[in-house]
């Protein structure tokens, strides 16, 4: 090789040891959209488990609240008949106003429901609901139970719920249709199933627990080993309180959820969002049926349940607070197993033929308690009412959430609940004052429900389109 030629090859070599600026820019460009490649995917799998751990957080928020319900069942009873010695009228009362705010203030729980941030108000709300229990806790300790306070735990828990129904059972709706955009198979009927199941387990859990009220029982002693000796009321209110607290807690994993502007503003918009929520539901006959269904249930099957099944269950079989446990245990307990093989399906054709049969099956069965069966035949008579309550519950859930327009879905609930919870004073006044007029034999006022419930779901069969509705796939 020449000497003249030793230069060009250096320069050569030089030369391909010398990389580009431009592909050094697109090294670069590379990584970064390398980099962000990741990062979308990291957000989308954050975004995939937080959906995903949304629906489990809407469980434990109904648990919570409905295993605080649970007890409430067999402490207010209880304390009103057995530990102040009082009769069906003032149950009926008490009940009234147990349930009498929702009367009132249910509809703007809708509007409120729409307009507010869902995570915030169940939080808020569960927050508030412990006062009540709390407070009643700390009467009973100190030995200073009167009636008075009892009307006053009623208003304030019944003012509570009347804000917490529209706004709890309209997030099972977003939540559902959130996970089917990450490729959930969940349906809105399974969802609304989940949801029936987890408030029967946690009822019946708290019923179980209420029914050890003033029991004997054997319970882990501070001092250590255990020692033998009853519950005192008081202990039970206190665990109400705290279970009921817990949900708040549970709801923080939710989503904000969606909120409706309706464009109205001043003093006048709650009730032009009302106003526009009657119109919907009277305009739309399987939402109005379902409401017609719902005040008739709470009239005939709410009024019973709770004034009759009580008063029957002292003065027929001698029971206290262990009875009325046994009793709503019972019912909730058929309930969940009917809501169970529901969760099976993720669509039912004939949602409205099941939810009216399963009503009639449950009102006729009732009159067996006519015969003043034996306890153990009262209890499968509960029992057959709680399966058919169950179906009742799940399917005219999961119809009015499937036919209510989804900006005004919290409203047209309002109005659906309403329908229920306006029906159950007038029925807890007219069952107490009914049982009163018969003291010795109680069990004759089941002829009352069951036939009040035949001739409406006969009106349901002729005049609503709800027995020949058929229900489709929605593709979300």
């Amino acid at each position: 090789m020449s000497e003249e030629s030793k230069p060009e090859e250096i320069d050569e070599d030089r030369t391909g040891q010398v990389k580009s600026p431009v592909s050094g820019i697109d090294s670069a460009t590379d990584a970064g959209a390398s980099l962000e490649i990741t990062a979308r995917s990291l957000f989308a799998r954050r975004t995939h488990r937080k959906v995903k751990s949304e629906l489990p957080a809407y469980l434990l928020v109904q648990c919570s609240w409905f295993m605080a319900f649970g007890l409430q069942l067999v402490l207010f009873p209880y304390l009103i008949t057995n530990r102040l010695g009082l009769d069906g009228t003032e149950l009926g009362l008490a009940n009234m106003a147990l349930s009498g705010p929702s009367v009132i203030f249910l509809l703007l729980g809708g509007v409120v429901a729409e307009r507010a941030s869902g995570k915030s108000l169940l939080v808020i709300l569960h927050l508030m609901a412990a006062l009540p229990a709390a407070g009643l806790a700390i009467v009973l300790a100190t030995g200073n139970l009167i009636y008075g306070y009892m009307i006053i735990y009623g208003l304030a828990m019944g003012t509570v719920g009347a804000f917490m129904m529209p706004a709890r059972d309209s997030i099972i709706n977003e939540v559902v249709h959130r996970r089917s955009r990450v490729g959930s198979g969940v349906t809105l009927q399974q969802g609304v199933a989940f949801a029936t199941i987890a408030q029967f387990a946690a009822q019946i859990g708290g019923l179980i627990i209420g029914g050890y009220a003033d029991k004997l029982t054997r319970m882990p002693d501070w001092m250590g080993g255990f020692s033998v000796g009853p519950i005192p009321s008081w202990e039970l209110l206190v665990f109400q309180a705290i279970i009921v607290a817990l949900g708040a807690g549970f709801a923080i994993f939710l989503a904000h959820g969606r909120r409706v502007k309706t464009g109205r503003s001043g003093m006048g918009a709650a009730f032009g969002d009302i106003r526009e929520g009657f119109h919907v539901v009277l305009g739309d006959g399987k939402l109005w049926g379902m409401t017609a269904l719902m005040f008739g249930v709470g009239i005939f099957v709410i009024g019973s349940f709770l004034v009759v099944l009580p008063i029957i269950n002292r003065d027929v079989y001698g029971l206290a607070s262990d009875g009325i446990r046994d009793m709503f245990v019972t019912f909730w307990l058929g309930a969940f197993v009917s809501s169970v093989a529901l969760s099976v399906f993720k669509n039912i054709k004939r949602q409205g033929r099941l939810l009216l049969t399963a009503q009639l099956s449950g009102s006729l069965a009732i009159l067996l308690m006519l015969a003043k069966p034996p306890h153990w035949v009262f209890l499968t008579i509960v029992f057959i009412w709680g399966l058919a309550g169950g179906i009742s519950i799940a399917m005219s859930r999961s119809i009015v959430q499937d036919a209510a327009p989804k900006d005004q879905l919290a409203r047209v609930l309002s109005i659906y609940q309403l329908g229920f919870m306006a029906g159950a004073p007038f029925g807890a006044a007219i069952m107490g004052w009914l049982v009163d007029f018969f003291p010795d034999q109680p069990q004759r006022v089941a002829v009352v429900p069951a036939l009040g419930m035949t001739i409406l779901i006969a009106w349901m069969v002729l005049r609503t389109p709800i027995w020949n509705m058929k229900s489709v796939v929605h593709a979300r």
